[in-house]
């Protein structure tokens, strides 16, 4: 059992809110762009996995289960975290998260829309998400009134299976960059419902990771000042 209030271990066997993806299979993180095509908005995905800095608002995380089916709009049943979880709508539900973000200047897209939503069941994503989020547990009594800012140090491959069955999946391993203020990262209202929220591009080969160095923390006043 881990703190969600289900396991993170790895099985053997309205209005559109601009979101955050990652793609557990790749071991990537997607920026997903809603793009007017001039007959109809579509999801494009850019991979910002290289760069990925955010500040996170690990304050207001949402826990329960979650249904992504293709060409439907998700559909949640969450709590906050730390209450009692819901019951599970469907067999489709699996446990997840859901949580806000505020991208990095360098990882914005031309829309500049940098607050997003986070949402996943992937054990591997779940798994790294409890790590970083045990971290902040840790730190937040020091740094009242500041959220944390997460960058991404590297992905683990997790293998599962054999033969056929086997497959692979990313653990992304985060590291806590320093604490700034909350800023205009408000808590968004959430509904068991949502918009569609489009789909990232899979990948299909192992990824870079986007392993950085990790590095001290930076001063609250610089690392603020790329988020504009």
């Amino acid at each position: 059992m881990s703190i969600f209030g289900f396991s993170t271990e790895t099985s053997q066997g309205g209005d559109f809110l601009p979101i955050l993806k990652y793609d557990a299979r790749a071991g990537r993180f997607f920026r997903v762009d809603r793009v007017d095509t001039g007959s109809g908005f579509v999801g494009e995905s850019a991979d910002i996995t290289n760069s990925f800095k955010a500040i996170v608002d690990f304050d207001n995380v949402e826990v329960g289960w979650i249904d992504f089916q293709p060409g439907s709009a998700p559909s949640f049943a969450l709590v906050p975290m730390g209450s009692k979880l819901p019951d599970r709508p469907t067999p489709r539900h699996k446990n997840g998260v859901r949580f806000m973000v505020k991208l990095a200047k360098e990882c914005t897209g031309p829309d500049g829309k940098a607050i997003r939503e986070v949402a996943g069941t992937s054990k591997a994503f779940l798994s790294g998400i409890e790590n970083v989020y045990l971290e902040y547990q840790k730190g937040k009594a020091v740094n009242a009134g500041k959220l944390p800012v997460l960058t991404l140090v590297k992905t683990v491959p997790i293998k599962t299976g054999s033969g056929e069955k086997s497959s692979t999946n990313y653990h992304p391993v985060f590291a806590i960059a320093g604490w700034v203020p909350r800023g205009d990262l408000a808590p968004h209202p959430k509904t068991n419902g949502s918009g569609q929220q489009p789909q990232a591009t899979q990948g299909n080969t192992a990824p870079s990771t986007g392993a950085q160095p990790k590095a001290a923390p930076q001063a609250a006043a610089s690392l603020a000042d790329d988020f504009g």
